[in-house]
């Protein structure tokens, strides 16, 4: 198992180069680009190329050529921008922040190498004493690596930052410059939140509806079953977002939506009735998918022979059902815990949307919009992430729904 699992994981690194790739190319061939307005205005070409240039949106696409023209390039100088902030490693020693600041200015390289060592800067915080408790700072670390003018490209340099979790700075015009690893981080707790509270609705809904619409085939509570998975099938989030809030915020007064109390959530009512019109939107949705597949999984169970021989040894019907058929009948059923789990973990786009969750479904909506290259890319590269784990997680869960199934 350990074998299976390790080389699972081998083998999604390139699947994950590739999602990056499609993602980095795919939103850049959208018309329009973060930088062209201001406001309503369009925004002058100078002040464009120089945010453009500010931000790596000047380099080649996937590589750096020693004849393209754009630097570095042989024969011509590259001025690489240092940051005018204090020294992250002197602060960490004590050394005060007037005392820890970096002279800035530029590093000028001349002509194109293959190979060169390279001063790289990387803005970052570090906590710092403010009388008797500490502040944030924000500060400078630099490091020497090794380097190639090559990979002076965007994408290059993209997948060289997202391998050690830095994602570049946000470029929509709300966020621009925000590191898009802290808006991740900041929104990743509140979509994991509400969708593990969403699946384990759908769950604990999804599963028991299933297994009495199965017991009692072609019966009135089959029917019924039947026609509330679909009926939680067939109506999008979209549209019973907006009708629960009709429903429940304009007729029954509610607490409606508020996008400040995700951010510090007490157990009150304040928190919990903004919680309870999202949660049941997403988790009607997961119950209505597992009812039909544990339905159907569950009646083809029970016509095997072990089921009958069970039933002819005398066994109570609750333990044939519950003991011997359901745990079969959910191998379908963990199929699809994979790519849920990695769709409510990462954020479900209309939920978070109409009830104001400021989560990252919101925010990869949000970044389509505003052409924030490197928010949508991060967000894709971490649903893939998780979409990964959550199939080898499933691969693991056969095992033990059926021991005879075997990977090493």
């Amino acid at each position: 198992m350990v074998k299976f699992v390790i080389r699972r994981v081998l083998a999604g690194i390139p699947v994950l180069l590739l999602t990056a790739f499609a993602s980095f190319s795919l939103i850049r061939l959208i018309p329009g680009g973060p930088f062209d307005f201001q406001g309503s205005k369009s925004t002058p070409a100078w002040l464009k190329i120089s945010i453009e240039t500010r931000y790596g949106l000047n380099k080649p696409f996937l590589f750096n050529m020693p004849q393209d023209g754009l630097a570095p390039d042989n024969g011509m100088l590259t001025h690489t921008p240092a940051p005018t902030l204090p020294d992250c490693e002197k602060l960490r020693q004590g050394v005060s922040v007037a005392d820890a600041m970096t002279k800035g200015g530029d590093t000028v390289t001349e002509g194109w190498q293959l190979l060169r060592l390279v001063d790289e800067h990387t803005q970052s915080t570090v906590m710092i004493k403010d009388g008797d408790s500490q502040k944030p700072q924000t500060c400078d670390s630099v490091r020497t690596v090794l380097y190639s003018d090559l990979g002076r490209s965007q994408f290059l340099e993209y997948i060289d930052n997202a391998a050690r979790f830095d994602f570049g700075p946000s470029l929509g015009k709300n966020t621009l410059g925000t590191p898009v690893s802290e808006m991740i981080g900041d929104r990743l707790p509140i979509s994991m939140e509400l969708g593990l509270l969403g699946a384990l609705l759908g769950f604990i809904m999804g599963i028991p509806l299933g297994v009495l619409a199965a017991i009692y085939h072609n019966s009135l509570i089959d029917y019924l079953a039947t026609f509330t998975a679909i009926v939680g099938t067939s109506v999008p989030s979209f549209v019973l977002g907006p009708v629960l809030i009709l429903v429940f915020v304009v007729g029954f007064h509610w607490p409606g939506p508020n996008p400040t109390v995700w951010k510090n959530p007490s157990l009150d009512w304040n928190y919990i009735g903004r919680l309870i019109l999202p949660l049941f939107t997403l988790g009607l949705g997961v119950a209505a998918g597992i009812a039909r597949l544990t339905r159907a999984s569950l009646l083809q169970v029970l016509q095997d022979d072990y089921i009958r021989t069970a039933r002819a040894k005398g066994l109570r019907e609750r333990v044939v059902i519950y003991i011997h058929a359901l745990k079969n009948a959910l191998i379908p059923v963990a199929t699809i815990v994979g790519p849920l789990l990695a769709g409510v973990l990462t954020g479900t786009f209309f939920v978070e949307l109409i009830f104001a969750v400021p989560g990252l479904g919101d925010a990869f909506l949000t970044s389509i919009a505003a052409r924030d290259y490197n928010l949508l890319t991060g967000v894709t590269l971490l649903y893939s992430t998780f979409l990964i784990i959550g199939n080898i997680l499933v691969d693991v869960m056969y095992t033990w729904l059926d021991p005879r199934i075997r990977f090493d």
